[in-house]
C-alpha cells in the first residue's frame, strides 16, 4: 500500500510540474506578444484559447505514470534490500 501512495504522489507531482510548466509557458507568451499591425493581412475576428482534449486522456496519463512509478520504485526497494544483504519481501 506504501508503494501505491507514493506512486500516487510522484504521478501527481509530475502531472502538476507538467500542467504548470504549460500554463506558465502560455503566460510568458502572451505577456510577451507583441501584435504586428503594420504588416498584418485578412485579421481573424475570432479567438481561441487552449485546446480541447478528453478528460479520460487526463486520467489514463495519471495511471500510467503512476504504474510506472510503482514498478519503479518496487524495483530499487528490491535492488536495495538485496544489496544491503536484506533477502526479505518487500
Amino acid at each position: 500500500m506504501k508503494i501505491l501512495i507514493q506512486a500516487l504522489l510522484i504521478s501527481l507531482a509530475v502531472h502538476l510540474l507538467y500542467f504548470g510548466g504549460s500554463i506558465l509557458y502560455g503566460y510568458i507568451l502572451t505577456k510577451n506578444y507583441t501584435p504586428d499591425i503594420e504588416n498584418a493581412v485578412g485579421l481573424d475576428s475570432e479567438v481561441a484559447f487552449g485546446y480541447a482534449v478528453d478528460p479520460f486522456f487526463f486520467i489514463l496519463t495519471f495511471l500510467g505514470v503512476a504504474f510506472f512509478c510503482g514498478i519503479l520504485i518496487y524495483v530499487i526497494k528490491k535492488y536495495k534490500g538485496e544489496k544491503d544483504g536484506d533477502h526479505s519481501t518487500i
